[in-house]
């Protein structure tokens, strides 16, 4: 199950969310729980250069305001809730990394705001 918390900006972030290096090292990433994001998971770009990944795909994404943009594609693993996941990962210029929809799929997800918790299943 994916756990995580509403924060007082309205932020769902969810818990227990980190990405391999090459080497089988996992480092923790601040993620966010993104109904808006359709595709599968979202990394800063500093991530992306500091794991040394290399694209193996061009995608075009729309934004909230219309805009399309080309973005590199890049595979990566990570685990979630002690699961590992090979995913396709896109860069953001943000600190904090989206886990979309894709990774939703066939899943139950509760964001609570009485209690500022959210629980996938």
């Amino acid at each position: 199950m994916i756990t995580g918390t509403i924060t007082d900006e309205l932020e769902p972030i969810i818990n227990d969310v980190f990405i391999r290096t090459e080497k089988g090292k996992v480092i923790p990433i601040r993620t966010i729980l993104d109904s808006g994001f359709n595709a599968s998971f979202c990394i800063p770009r500093r991530i992306i250069e500091e794991l040394n990944l290399n694209p193996v795909a061009l995608e075009i994404f729309e934004l909230a305001d219309g805009t399309r943009i080309e973005e590199k594609i890049y595979v990566g693993e990570i685990v979630v809730d002690n699961q590992p996941f090979i995913i396709e990962i896109s860069g953001t210029d943000s600190e904090t990394a989206l886990m979309g929809m894709e990774m939703l799929l066939e899943k139950e997800a509760i964001f609570n705001l009485k209690t500022m918790e959210i629980n996938v299943i």
